[in-house]
């Protein structure tokens, strides 16, 4: 078969039909259904709770009902399953009522009664930095700080003749997946089976083993079909599965504990709201000698994977350039504000709006092609990377700028009248690339972490791997490459949901590591396997997790390469602004993107346009205070079929060589360059700088009002 067509995804049918079975669908006999009491203050110590009189077959399960540990281990920061003693945000889990009647168990929920002693609480990472109320970590409320430099930037601002300085915000983001947050224990003899929504099956039974204290083996986790995560469903599901089996231990019962959309709204993590600054020391000529960049992203009442997030973001905060010097300090801040969490991107959408936005502020600045003047910085094969790694191949920048500049006519475009009556029409462009990350000490093996192939004895081969699909469609991705290698047709390979008791542990399904290095592992047991392939009957190819060969990485001194490949992409986005409600709409969106060699162009195709949209939806539309959360779809907008404009996208052929048949990730990039570019365009049609994702009315008729 042509390796790169249309292939049909396995799990269409099902998903059409409505016959595909979630974790919502689920039902056990004696199942009890359980609903979460959750903080009403953002901060303060727990007084007294009174509960309601429970009747017979009604349970409540609180921290003192976990069997050995209130911690989720797989976080490095403190993370309560339960509040005990103290609450830090906003619908902090304090405990569970439990029950066979879900309406029944709502109102005993709503009548626990929890008396509060209140402590100043920090909304925003400002707060947290000014330090005038009580700190919640430490003395400055600061969870975690990594910095990363080269060159001598103190000597390059002190030899400068200009300092350039701008400060950009970005705020929350839902991530609003069709299905919301749910799981179901099953207590059985000698284990416990934990029916999850989930990224990441191993992940959640090696917590379980930390919160009960005994062998992770006694948990047994069945992925169940996902509807959509988008980062979303990696840390939210250890709170669930742990809830549900404290519960099921307790009641010796199944307990199903499924969030309603408010609930989950209100509960689960967003993406990082930041505050990030740049300045850029400049000679007399308007050249770059250096740029020191200072980014905070605000975490919430505990870190969660903060340190993960803002890790990859501070890696990737120079962009796609390499200047004579730089400088990144990153800090991941504490407020009583619910939890910020992985999400799309993964850090890279904060840092890429700050860095381009400042670059193309720069531009205008000196009345510069903005393509032209960013050029003289890009990162090339050869260049170091901020950590003192190399970038290893061919970087495809200049062949995504020319092909999305032929796609969307942008020089003629940019020399378009922008006044039309009321409305202001702009063209803007972004630059960006995306590394996947995966550092770890340098080519080694990552214990007990594996992936394989199981040849059944009717001649078919089965993967086996814990990766999910939550509607992406890695899983026919993967069976595409193991496919290709077995020179056998794609619907001779299986791919079932994960079973923790059949599959081997790999990792957490996220920051688009999935078809580059876990496609390139089955790809290496798929040749193993083959001229095994005729062999009777069944037996399995494991084969070990690593990453490729070349790179180097010190993990103690945070050196070497930090990622693993490298995608590179051009985003150039076309907006009209209506000068009587100060409303933007953007009306087309050009890509042009470096995935190394297409799996499935149709499937490419659909992660491009999706994460086009997210990336909308964050730029324009999806707006939520800084300190709290919304409850509901009518306070929380995100794009519709109205709002979304024509997506026009080419892919560009730059294979990678240690990725499966060349391939690259194609997931999260597609998000990253959005936001810089609308608000470059939005900036060309008013003629202002803007530095706030997203673009409100009400922000950009403030700026306007400055303006005039």
């Amino acid at each position: 078969m042509p390796f790169s067509k249309d292939e049909d995804r396995i799990d269409t049918i099902g998903k059409c039909c409505g016959t595909t079975r979630y974790v919502g669908d689920l039902s056990f006999d004696n199942m009890l259904e359980a609903v979460t009491v959750r903080s009403t203050v953002r901060r303060g110590k727990i007084k007294k709770i009174s509960l309601p009189e429970m009747p017979d077959g009604y349970f409540c399960v609180d921290a003192s009902d976990i069997p050995h540990q209130n911690q989720v281990t797989y976080f490095q920061d403190t993370c309560p399953y339960f509040a005990e003693s103290e609450v830090k945000y906003i619908a902090q889990p304090i405990m569970l009522m439990v029950g066979p009647d879900l309406r029944k168990v709502r109102r005993l929920a709503q009548k626990v009664q929890i008396d509060y002693e209140e402590i100043p609480a920090i909304h925003t990472l400002d707060e947290a930095l000014e330090g005038t109320k009580p700190p919640m970590h430490n003395d400055d409320n600061v969870y975690f700080k990594e910095d990363f430099s080269y060159g001598d930037i103190d000597g390059a601002f002190a030899g400068s003749d200009e300092i350039f300085e701008t400060q950009t915000r970005t705020g929350y983001q839902e991530h609003l997946y069709l299905e919301t947050q749910g799981v179901v224990a099953v207590p059985e003899t000698g284990k416990m089976t934990v029916y999850a929504s989930t990224q990441g099956p191993h992940a959640i039974r090696k917590a379980l083993g930390g919160a009960f204290g005994c062998d992770e083996e006694y948990f047994r986790i069945q992925q169940m079909p996902l509807g959509g995560g988008f980062g979303g469903k990696i840390e939210t599901p250890f709170f669930l599965a742990g809830h549900a089996a404290f519960a099921a231990s307790k009641c010796k019962q199944p307990v199903r504990l499924i969030y309603s959309r408010e609930e989950d709204l209100l509960a689960t993590t967003k993406r990082h709201p930041s505050r990030i600054v740049i300045r850029s020391a400049l000679d007399a000529k308007g050249n770059i000698l250096g740029v020191d960049i200072d980014v905070v992203f605000q975490a919430g009442g505990y870190a969660l994977s903060c340190r993960m997030v803002l890790d990859t973001g501070l890696k990737k905060a120079t962009g796609v350039y390499h200047f004579p010097a730089a400088r990144v300090l990153g800090r991941a801040v504490a407020t009583n504000n619910p939890m910020a969490g992985a999400y799309r991107g993964f850090g890279g959408p904060q840092t890429f709006f700050a860095i381009e936005t400042h670059m193309n502020a720069l531009a205008r600045k000196f009345k510069r092609d903005p393509l032209q003047f960013k050029a003289d910085y890009f990162i090339k094969q050869g260049t170091d990377t901020l950590t003192g790694g190399k970038y290893h191949f061919h970087v495809a920048l200049p062949e995504t700028i020319k092909e999305a500049a032929r796609l969307a006519d942008y020089e003629r475009r940019k020399k378009e009248q922008v006044q039309h009556g009321p409305i202001l029409r702009g063209i803007g462009q972004a630059l960006f690339s995306f590394g996947a990350p995966f550092s770890l000490g340098t080519n080694q093996p990552l214990p007990n972490r594996c992936m394989g192939l199981l040849k059944r004895k009717d001649g078919r081969v089965e993967i086996l791997s814990e990766l999910v699909d939550m509607g992406q469609g890695l899983h026919t991705a993967l069976r595409k490459i193991v496919a290709r290698a077995l020179k056998i047709p794609i619907e001779r390979i299986i791919y079932k949901d994960a079973d923790t008791d059949r599959v081997p542990e790999a990792s957490i399904t996220g920051a688009s590591m999935s078809v580059v290095l876990f496609g390139r592992v089955l790809k290496d047991a798929a040749d193993k396997l083959k001229p095994r392939l005729e062999e009777p009957g069944e037996f399995s190819v494991l084969e070990k997790v690593k990453q490729p060969d070349h790179l180097q990485w010190d993990p103690v001194k945070q050196q070497g390469d930090p990622f693993h490949s490298y995608v590179w992409g051009t985003v150039i986005a076309q907006v009209e602004v209506n000068t009587l409600t100060w409303q933007v709409a953007a009306r087309k969106i050009w890509t042009a993107l470096d995935v190394g060699t297409p799996i499935d162009r149709r499937i490419i195709k659909g992660q491009i346009d999706g994460g086009t949209i997210q990336g909308l939806g964050y730029s324009l539309l999806e707006s939520m205070p800084m300190d709290a959360m919304p409850a509901s779809l009518a306070d929380y907008i995100i794009p519709t079929s109205l709002d979304v404009p024509p997506v026009e996208s080419a892919l560009i052929a730059n294979p990678y060589p240690p990725g499966p048949y060349g391939a690259k990730c194609v997931g999260e990039p597609p998000l990253i360059g959005v936001g810089p570019a609308i608000v470059d365009a939005v900036a060309n049609a008013c003629g202002i700088e803007l530095f706030q994702l997203p673009v409100s009315p009400e922000y950009l008729m403030q700026k306007m009002a400055n303006k005039s």
